[in-house]
């Protein structure tokens, strides 16, 4: 399911022990295209430059998607979510 603004979230690492829990505060469903530059430097990777961002998320989709026999689009929705660290 899509998280909703004000869900928790229990992450895990690698062995399924939890690592903290996180509170969703925000989620957009946009396309692809319409990601921001505020949204990929909030996520941290890289240069984190929108550019940098696209970059390495339209090889992932691509990648990705192959397994279904779907091909990427720029025009893809996207969800999008921020979230705060609570525990």
């Amino acid at each position: 399911p899509i998280p909703e603004v004000g869900d928790y979230i229990i992450i895990i690492n690698w062995a399924g022990i939890a690592q903290c829990i996180i509170q969703i505060t925000n989620v957009d469903i946009i396309p692809f295209e319409e990601v921001t530059e505020e949204f990929a430097a909030k996520e941290g990777e890289g240069d984190k430059t929108l550019s940098f961002w696209r970059k390495v998320h339209r090889k992932f989709f691509t990648l990705g998607l192959k397994e279904y026999s779907k091909i990427f689009s720029e025009d893809m929705l996207m969800v999008c979510e921020e979230f705060e660290v609570v525990y």
